[in-house]
């Protein structure tokens, strides 16, 4: 029985799954259209700082003006949710005291406010989709430990890199292939990039500038690889993996040329591959496999190229909300300690007094390392207002050591205890 089949019958039997969304910029606005699409689920809150977002997201849904609730007040959020009437806040905190919302949905993309709003769905029994690999990467693991202790479901989303990744890793895998690689495809990177220089491509994208800037200059893609690798155990080869300029015809070629190990990820630079990803299989087994794969037009083998033209972000995140609720299982989440870290580099010379301005900004950008390399050097996550101590050189890691963290910061205060949760797990 299909996911859709379940959903449907749920319907008809008038069982809802209600879902509050974090966030109405560009994808939280189709995040909400979506969800009021698929059967048997319907946005119930949306929680935004600006209302008149949140508004235009449930008319674009089909609302009518008239029937939205816009309160701060629980008792009268409350109230809409009992009589299904769309709901929206400016707070967060009614995502922990609220009841008949079952899904918690994160699509803000800020770090900080995307641990909040996990840490009080998490508290008010709620499953959490996250839609941030920024805050995922950054204090993930620790979520899905206090996830598992109050008996719901962490995940990150199906439809962005990651979690189409990830699925592919799962097929791959069950079919009997060993994993060589997962593979990001990206047209075009500078790590020099700035809100300044993308400017006109974010206007013309309709996106915002920290966004469009953390793609090109390639944080939101290591950060990506990241998050599947805590989810899989693979891992990169190198720092900022090696960026193999490809395409589609002759990539596994050109990747086993470069590559020198299997079970890593790492990403394609250029080519015709538009929004899709892809896996690296190996089966080496003439009689039982390489004749199969032939036949199905595969190649000779014994490497494979399992390729996916698309992923479809907030279209496919309904799946992750109902696997979570009808299966209490997540899409991708964290399997333990983590594996890899995304370490903050320098995009300018940086002097005592600095202050950071983040992800997507004009003094950083991340790349990725396996955690044993990134020890004692700041994650990207933890560079939003961060005032430096020490100089760093442009192209440089940051040390830990060169920044002022914020102690009382709810994320700096889950980043310690996710720590301290890591060595016991050493231990």
């Amino acid at each position: 029985m299909t996911l859709f089949n379940r959903l449907r019958k749920r319907q008809a039997a008038g069982e809802t799954i209600s879902v509050a969304v974090a966030g109405c910029g560009l994808i939280g606005k189709g995040t909400v259209r979506q969800i009021d699409l698929t059967p048997g689920m319907r946005t119930g809150l949306i929680i935004n700082r600006t209302v008149s977002r949140a508004v235009d997201a449930y008319v674009a849904s089909g609302h009518s003006a008239s029937e939205i609730v816009v309160s701060d007040n629980l008792r009268e959020l409350q109230s809409a949710i009992h009589a299904r009437r769309p709901a929206v806040t400016t707070r967060l905190e009614p995502i922990r005291d609220l009841r008949g919302l079952d899904v918690a949905v994160e699509v803000t993309g800020a770090v900080e406010y995307g641990a909040q709003m996990a840490l009080l769905a998490i508290a008010g029994g709620k499953h959490v989709v996250m839609m941030n690999a920024e805050t995922d990467v950054t204090v993930g693991c620790v979520l899905k430990h206090l996830a598992d202790d109050a008996g719901v479901v962490y995940t990150n989303s199906d439809g962005d890199q990651p979690g189409v990744l990830k699925r592919l890793v799962d097929f791959v895998q069950g079919i009997g292939f060993e994993i060589v690689a997962a593979v990001n495809c990206k047209g075009f990177m500078d790590v020099n990039a700035t809100p300044d220089s993308i400017r006109p491509w974010a206007l013309k994208q309709n996106t915002s500038l920290a966004m469009t800037t953390a793609f090109t200059d390639g944080t939101k893609m290591n950060i990506e690889n990241a998050v599947l690798c805590n989810a899989t155990g693979l891992i990169p080869e190198r720092r900022g993996m090696h960026g193999v300029k490809t395409d589609l015809p002759t990539a596994l070629a050109d990747c086993m040329k470069v590559f020198e190990r299997r079970g890593i990820v790492d990403y394609t630079l250029g080519g015709s591959f538009g929004g899709g990803v892809f896996v690296i299989g190996h089966a080496d087994d003439p009689d039982m496999v390489q004749p199969y794969m032939k036949y199905l037009k595969m190649g000779d083998g014994p490497n494979y190229v399992f390729y996916r033209p698309y992923h479809l972000c907030h279209l496919e995140t309904p799946l992750s909300i109902a696997e979570a609720v009808l299966d209490h299982e997540p899409t991708i989440a964290p399997i333990g300690s983590p594996i890899a870290e995304v370490i903050a580099i320098a995009k300018r010379d940086l002097k005592p007094g600095d202050v950071l301005d983040g992800i997507g900004g004009y003094t950083v950008y991340g790349q990725i390392d396996t955690c044993e390399n990134s020890r004692g050097l700041l994650p990207i996550g933890l560079t939003d207002g961060v005032e430096m101590v020490q100089p760093v050189r442009s192209g440089e890691p940051i040390p830990l050591s060169a920044a002022r963290l914020d102690d009382e910061s709810t994320l700096v205060r889950l980043r310690r205890q996710q720590d301290c949760i890591d060595q016991l797990q050493i231990a």
